[in-house]
């Protein structure tokens, strides 16, 4: 079987990848909670949301994570900015008042790759 290979990732800017890994982390529990979204969406317009979505969904969890990663040394080069992300993904996790145990999963593992 042939091996599909994506197109080049797009280049966001700062808001649009924000976003993406505040969905990313909002769907570490299957789940993306009125809250949640509306968190996301103090970040980006609908139709931007959307877009964003669709992607996170057609990737493997594999790819959701190197996307983020392709955006290192654009949008998280230093200790200060990836702390920053790093809150900002924990503000998601509480918007539902709930910091799951696969939340808590999620938030070493961010930690670590970024």
């Amino acid at each position: 079987m042939d091996e599909v290979t994506k197109a080049p990732h797009p280049k966001w800017n700062n808001k649009e990848f924000c976003a993406f890994l505040l969905l990313y982390s909002a769907m570490a529990d299957n789940v993306i909670t009125a809250e949640e979204r509306d968190m996301v969406l103090e970040k980006v317009e609908p139709d931007v949301y959307d877009d964003l979505l669709n992607e996170l969904n057609a990737n493997t969890d594999e790819e959701n994570r190197a996307v983020l990663m392709s955006y290192q040394g654009l949008y998280f080069p230093t200790l200060a900015r990836k702390q920053e992300l790093l809150h900002l993904v924990k503000k998601e996790f509480y918007a539902d008042n709930d910091f799951s145990a696969v939340e808590i999963e999620l938030y070493k593992t961010l930690k670590k790759i970024m």
